[in-house]
């Protein structure tokens, strides 16, 4: 049984704008126990902003250590155009592009260019393990 990524996304779009610092970014992971912040600016995706990226900025400066006040979020973040998904879009098409591009979320764009919802690969998971999805694409 195949299902729609409307179905396993998560429809409570935490963001932050790419002037905010960086430290508004890292706060709203820790607190809510997520690894993704969609930057979104009068409603467009600019751009994501994960750990991955956290560390990696991290390891860039020479001394290991970053200024969460001193930097700002767009200096950090993953920017567009970035890998997005239909809400109406297949599970096995949402975990091919997961797996394909090497990402961990995918920002869930509605018919309008809206954001709607965000998928991320414990999302995808999510779906295999408690409906039994299959990752076999339909096209295939």
């Amino acid at each position: 049984m195949t299902q729609t990524v409307s179905k396993w996304m998560s429809r409570e779009v935490l963001s932050a704008k790419p002037d905010d610092p960086l430290f508004s970014g890292v706060e709203v992971m820790a607190e809510k126990g997520i690894r993704h912040v969609l930057v979104l600016e009068e409603g467009k995706l600019l751009g994501i902003l994960s750990n991955r990226d956290i560390v990696r900025a991290t390891m860039l400066n020479a001394e290991r250590t970053l200024d969460l006040h001193g930097t700002t979020v767009k200096q950090v973040m993953t920017k567009g155009p970035l890998e997005t998904i239909h809400p109406l879009a297949q599970i096995p098409d949402a975990a091919a592009k997961l797996v394909d591009h090497k990402i961990s979320a995918l920002p869930v764009i509605g018919d309008d260019g809206a954001v709607v919802g965000i998928l991320t690969t414990d999302d995808t998971l999510r779906a295999v393990a408690l409906e039994g999805c299959s990752l076999r694409r339909p096209d295939l």
